[in-house]
């Protein structure tokens, strides 16, 4: 394992607010800037191209820092493991460990549908509770980075859907 070369197995954890959708786990397209390349090729190219920077210092590999340049996510840690199976690669020259960055949306609207915004839900003074006591929750998680380690969310048990029908015998 060679950790002085930039890291190659980089995942992007996306955190939901709702206890209905689990978070995801996604392959973002990596480019590789170097402290003297321009700033300039950090700003996103198309309208809703997220960019985050994953500052990797060979000197504290694992303390690496992430920032976003997009008001729409917010960055609450990045976790460190062993990427399982990467010793076995022929490739030694690479990077062995696994990098989560733990990324959560800042937008209102996080299903997509619009229902949050909509007059029956800011009716509804328990989703309205609900709603606050979350976000209180990722706004502590994200002052806290990087000084408190975080959770491991990939090794919680998560609940498994009904079946949306029973099968009579």
């Amino acid at each position: 394992m060679s950790l002085h070369v930039p890291p190659y197995y980089i995942l992007v954890s996306l955190q939901h607010n709702s206890p209905n959708q689990s978070n995801a786990l996604v392959h973002a397209d990596i480019e590789y800037r170097y402290a003297d390349d321009s700033p300039l090729s950090l700003l996103p190219h198309f309208p809703d191209e997220h960019v985050l920077v994953f500052n990797y210092d060979p000197a504290a590999p694992a303390k690496p820092t992430i920032s976003s340049t997009s008001s729409q996510l917010a960055l609450s840690g990045v976790k460190v493991l062993p990427a399982p199976g990467a010793r076995v690669d022929e490739d030694a020259s690479k990077n062995d460990n696994m990098y989560i960055l733990e990324v959560t949306s800042t937008s209102d609207d996080q299903t997509g549908s619009g229902v949050e915004s909509s007059q029956t839900y800011l009716q509804n003074p328990k989703a309205i509770l609900t709603r606050f006591k979350q976000s209180n929750a990722d706004l502590r998680r994200i002052l806290e980075y990087p000084s408190a380690p975080t959770v491991d969310h990939l090794s919680e048990p998560h609940p498994q859907p009904e079946f949306p029908f029973s099968i009579a015998r």
